[in-house]
């Protein structure tokens, strides 16, 4: 029990030492002060698990100590010791925010017992802080956020790959992170101090690509006044991220697979081969599997692409997560526009929520920037969003009869079709409505309707 820090505060200097003596005993560390004003003082300048002080003192008492030990260290578990027939003073103290006390005398036992129970609710305490502490990272890895079941997932992944140098796939919709998860798996590895590099295969001309990525000698092509260092050469001992890998020319993927397959690349206009240390992570927004039955890229450079895949799912799917990231973008963007971060009205939030979000997390971010720049006070009302729109294409075309008819009902009956078309699968019946699932959910709860 080293690691306790015990005050003992008694004006009676032979209880004070007897106390010292037996809790120094049993491996307490402690110190005495004979005044609650010696008692404060010490508070000021140590950090004390437990004070143990007696309700009569000198010139201020117990209480006072009491108050002053919640003003100067409020972590610290305060246990006021009071006279035989003065239970009325200990229940006063409970009030007042002491956690225990004492009734004088009290055997070795009873001092041992009361500080094990403090010893055990500190414990106790400490844990869960570490708990609530632990909680909150895995709401957030490196700039990943979400708490939901498919980030959590995702989290391990990334955390389990990361400081190794597998070759790894990212695939997703355009927005759901990719490249966040890229630069997470860069950072969280040994290579976290070296480049880490971005190339949107999708935004380089074809004719420029090879020198982009794997460099060009001096005088090799029209304009080229000097050796070029390409992309794969500069991140040598760091991370390269390809996005949008399916854009790439058939002879550029050729000589990717060669990078892969042997780590060295070549420049142009150059024969000799140059040794690189690099790892490669990979993402695109389409289906690579089916671009390889299409003809349209290569097999054996896919197999070599996704040795590990992650999947990042799209933000509709992950809907718990919609209010943390909400926040965080909130936050973020009116520190970044030196701004007080916005009040969400539960009218505007629950537009938010319905919406359906087909640019995932990035359209959910540039959204509230906007408002943020926007606003012209200091919340968020539902015509503030009026951008937003699910414009879910469909062919209905229902006319209201001329006699009218039960809105709610009409309404009810679409719930159970949807519900009995996707068997009881709440996610999908409510994409087939073109809600959101917590906004489907509500009305299900509304109508009181079950699976």
């Amino acid at each position: 029990m080293s690691n306790i820090n015990i005050l003992i505060v008694e004006d009676e200097v032979a209880q004070g030492q007897l106390i010292l003596e037996i809790l120094t005993e049993n491996n307490y560390r402690c110190q005495y002060v004979e005044s609650a004003e010696d008692a404060a003082e010490k508070l000021k300048s140590e950090v004390f698990d437990i004070v143990i002080s007696d309700w009569r003192l000198p010139e201020q008492d117990g209480l006072w100590l009491l108050e002053k030990c919640k003003a100067i260290s409020s972590h610290s578990y305060f246990v006021l010791a009071t006279a035989y027939g003065s239970i009325q003073h200990a229940v006063k103290a409970i009030k007042l925010g002491a956690n225990d006390y004492l009734t004088k005398p009290y055997s070795r036992a009873q001092l041992l017992f009361c500080v094990e129970r403090a010893v055990e609710k500190i414990q106790l305490t400490q844990e869960n802080l570490s708990l609530k502490s632990d909680l909150k990272e895995r709401k957030q890895l490196v700039d990943m956020v979400g708490s939901s079941k498919s980030m959590q997932k995702i989290f391990q992944q990334v955390e389990k790959l990361a400081p190794t140098n597998a070759t790894i796939h990212i695939s997703g919709e355009s927005g759901t992170g990719k490249e966040l998860a890229a630069r997470a798996l860069h950072q969280l590895s040994e290579r976290k101090r070296n480049p880490f590099i971005v190339i949107n295969c999708g935004a380089i001309p074809e004719g420029l690509a090879e020198a982009e990525l794997f460099g060009a000698e001096k005088g090799s092509y029209t304009g080229s006044t000097q050796r070029k260092i390409g992309s794969f050469e500069a991140a040598d001992n760091g991370t390269i991220f390809l996005d949008e890998i399916a854009e790439l020319s058939p002879s550029i993927q050729t000589k990717l697979l060669r990078v892969l397959q042997e780590s060295t690349i070549t420049r142009v206009g150059s024969n000799k081969p140059v040794a690189i240390n690099v790892r490669i992570i990979s993402a695109t927004h389409k289906s690579l599997s089916d671009l390889v039955s299409k003809g349209d890229f290569r097999e054996d450079l896919l197999y070599r692409l996704n040795v590990v895949p992650i999947k990042m799912p799209a933000l509709r799917d992950r809907e718990e997560d919609l209010l943390t990231l909400i926040n965080f973008f909130n936050q973020k963007h009116a520190k970044s526009h030196n701004k007080e971060p916005l009040n969400i009205t539960k009218t505007a939030l629950r537009k938010l929520e319905d919406y359906r979000w087909p640019g995932n997390i990035r359209e959910l971010s540039h959204c509230i920037e906007r408002l943020i720049l926007l606003s012209e006070n200091s919340k968020i009302l539902s015509e503030d969003i009026d951008f937003l729109s699910n414009n879910k294409e469909t062919n209905i075309n229902i006319k209201l009869p001329n006699d009218g008819i039960n809105w709610e009902k009409l309404e009810q009956s679409f719930y159970r079709q949807a519900l009995d078309r996707t068997k009881g699968n709440k996610k999908r019946a409510a994409a087939l409505l073109g809600l959101s699932y917590k906004s489907f959910l509500y009305r299900l709860e509304k109508f009181l309707i079950s699976e």
